[in-house]
């Protein structure tokens, strides 16, 4: 990381504001590129669509990171019901149902179907047509797309247009030729987060950070550091699977 240092020389400031005086006056007899900050407040701006309040919102992309089995697939299918369906979310109201394509490019069509089944069960609602899409890894003839390249991607943006919610379910199997750790090969999956954004799209990207072989069904969300929160610490905390008393297969809110 380069480290930057201000120089600052009195015995120039006068010549310098005269400088900047007269570059101010030359910008301004171009195009304008940049925005005055008055502008942009006296702007009449729509606000995002807010999917799931702290969680999912139009133009924006979300990463979901675990270690494999720790039910984040699971826990985004449950989502993509919700939204799909306008359900309460762990108990947040959904203001109204939205369409969801669901790329899924690990599950085969019967545990989708199985799980989907005990989904729908435990909200107490059926699937709207066409609300909720699926991409599967049989959805092609020849495998699911490698995302990695820019064919890749257009095979699936016609899909991706219809749909206000996507879930990438996950990055090391949707871009298989691109390694982790070399920049560059990252550099078209972030070109094609940037194109969701600019579509208005709501994205939500699954990552595997590890593996290991325990499963959990007591579900801890934690809120990292970035640009809409200041502050890490618990989202929330959730359960699913066989509670209560008759065992009946749910989604249930902790904390």
């Amino acid at each position: 990381m380069k480290q930057l240092a201000f120089d600052f020389d009195t015995t120039t400031k006068e010549n310098n504001m005269i400088n900047v005086n007269n570059n101010a006056s030359d910008i301004s007899n171009k195009t304008k590129i940049s925005t005055c900050i008055n502008e942009i407040l006296n702007k009449k701006i729509i606000p995002p669509c807010v999917i799931i309040p702290n969680f999912l919102v139009g133009g924006e992309s979300t990463m979901l990171c675990s270690l494999a089995g720790d039910a984040k697939t699971f826990f985004s299918q449950y989502s993509a019901a919700c939204i799909a369906t306008g359900s309460k979310f762990l108990g947040t109201t959904i203001d109204e149902a939205q369409s969801v394509l669901y790329i899924d490019s690990e599950l085969s069509e019967y545990q989708i179907q199985q799980r989907f089944k005990l989904i729908y069960n435990s909200l107490g609602v059926s699937p709207k047509e066409g609300f909720l899409k699926i991409i599967h890894k049989r959805s092609f003839k020849g495998g699911m797309p490698d995302l990695s390249s820019k064919a890749g991607f257009e095979k699936l943006k016609p899909e991706i247009e219809n749909s206000k919610v996507i879930i990438l379910d996950n990055i090391s199997s949707l871009y298989r030729s691109a390694e982790e750790t070399v920049q560059n090969d990252w550099n078209f999956y972030n070109d094609c987060l940037d194109e969701l954004r600019a579509l208005d799209k709501a994205v939500l990207v699954l990552h595997h950070t590890d593996k290991r072989a325990d499963n959990k069904t007591v579900i801890s969300i934690v809120n990292t550091k970035n640009r809409h929160c200041a502050n890490d610490g618990n989202m929330l905390k959730f359960e699913f699977g066989a509670i209560g008393i008759q065992e009946k297969f749910e989604f249930r809110k902790i904390i």
